[in-house]
């Protein structure tokens, strides 16, 4: 069953039953009225009927058998209209619904005198029969209307649905990716099909925008692996065309082989990198350990000075400061930082640093290269991003994106503060260990 039917017989059940609600309430309220009319009149008669008077007994001549029978009882006397039974009713005080001659029975005492009055209602049945057919038409007829009225209302209200539902079609079929109209609103606050269209949109533009950065890391992926097997093939026949038994085909071998292999680590960094990217990206590590920043830095600052003869590695004092990470993924993340900055840093050097604010820790490593441009800034992250300095560079662009990845894993956060030919500053944040 489709929404749009379910809704219309729910709408139809609704609007029958609202009806016939108000039609047993205006049943019940009308009868109860009309009841209350003939008790009071009945009362009325029997009331006047018991007035003392100096002469006989006097009683309403009621001729006919839907008049009102009255019973007057004086002393031990009892005389009765001419339409009244022999006999009065034995439940005085009572109504009488059921029989052939439904009435009110009430009784009234003036001076010694008992009054009873047998008031008819079939008049007033008969109106709250007629009554009752009316409001069951009325019922049939709201039954027809309230389903066309429910199937023309939730048609309207479904519309944006439908228009919804043919466009994502096309777009599946067409296999394309296009906004949705959005729905104007109604005042100031959007309806619920403007806020969902609006957010549909959003959606489709951040699917666009990921299609997009993988075809774009699929790009830079080739053109980094394209180059080294350019390399490799050229090895290849160099090597095949060297002749044997020569010094110099065999140095040229062993030159090839020496580059492929180089050739095939790159590749091997490439394709690690990419994946410890991608491994580490929107996840979380479900437990972290205590780790000790200093400790990390007092180890990395000897290696980088031995890569990096030319440069001054120096290390600020460095607090006790703990972190919940893990440790393997801080001292990536702090070398992936460290190659980038000896790989700018052509003169001066670099300081590495243990800072902290109320709840976070971290390293701090700073250089004195050429900096990056303000625009170049908000990209430097990116996977396979290299600025307008580095694109000479050896290099595949995966540093920095990796080193954010690894620290966001562990629930961090990285920061960067740069100018050109003010160096660059980029700091390693983890959550404090708080001892849990």
């Amino acid at each position: 069953m489709t929404l749009r039917h379910r809704l219309t017989r729910q709408a139809a059940w609704a609007i029958v039953g609202l009806v016939l609600g108000f039609g047993v309430l205006s049943w019940v309220v009308t009868a109860a009225h009309l009841y209350a009319v003939s008790r009071a009149q009945a009362l009325v008669a029997a009331a006047a009927a018991a007035q003392p008077s100096p002469g006989p007994a006097h009683v309403p001549r009621y001729r006919f058998a839907g008049d009102p029978a009255v019973w007057l009882q004086v002393g031990g006397q009892v005389v009765r209209s001419p339409n009244a039974r022999s006999t009065a009713p034995p439940a005085l005080g009572f109504h009488h619904l059921l029989g052939p001659r439904p009435a009110v029975v009430v009784a009234s005492h003036r001076a010694g005198r008992v009054a009873v009055v047998s008031w008819p209602l079939a008049a007033d049945l008969d109106v709250m029969r007629d009554l009752l057919l009316v409001l069951a038409l009325l019922g049939l007829v709201s039954g027809g209307v309230g389903w066309w009225l429910a199937r023309w209302a939730t048609g309207r209200m479904l519309a944006p649905v439908d228009r919804m539902t043919h466009a994502v079609e096309a777009m599946v079929s067409g296999g394309g990716a296009t906004r949705l109209p959005e729905w104007p609103t109604v005042g100031d606050a959007p309806d619920e099909f403007s806020r969902l269209s609006h957010v549909f949109n959003t959606l489709l533009a951040a699917i666009a925008a990921q299609a997009e950065r993988e075809r774009e890391m699929l790009r830079e992926v080739a053109h980094e692996i394209r180059t080294p097997l350019q390399v490799l093939r050229g090895n290849l026949d160099v090597m095949a065309a060297a002749s044997d038994g020569e010094a110099e085909g065999d140095a040229m071998r062993l030159e090839s082989l020496d580059q492929s292999r180089q050739v095939i680590d790159r590749l091997a960094r490439v394709v690690g990198d990419v994946l410890t990217v991608e491994r580490m990206r929107g996840g979380r590590a479900a437990t972290g350990e205590r780790v000790s920043l200093g400790a990390i830095v007092e180890q990395a600052a000897p290696d980088a000075a031995a890569l990096a003869p030319a440069l001054a590695i120096a290390v600020e004092a460095t607090p006790p400061a703990d972190v919940r990470a893990t440790a393997w993924t801080v001292e990536r993340a702090l070398w992936a930082i460290l190659d980038n900055a000896i790989k700018y840093t052509q003169v001066g050097g670099i300081t590495l640093a243990v800072v902290e604010d109320e709840t976070r820790a971290g390293i701090r490593v700073a250089d004195t290269g050429p900096g990056i441009p303000p625009d170049e800034q908000p990209r430097v992250f990116d996977r396979f991003y290299r600025g307008r300095a580095g694109r000479h560079e050896p290099g595949s662009g995966l540093g920095l994106a990796m080193a954010r990845a690894l620290v966001e894993y562990d629930g961090g956060a990285v920061t960067l503060a740069s100018g050109p030919a003010q160096g660059t500053t980029v700091t390693l944040w983890w959550p404090r260990w708080d001892g849990n």
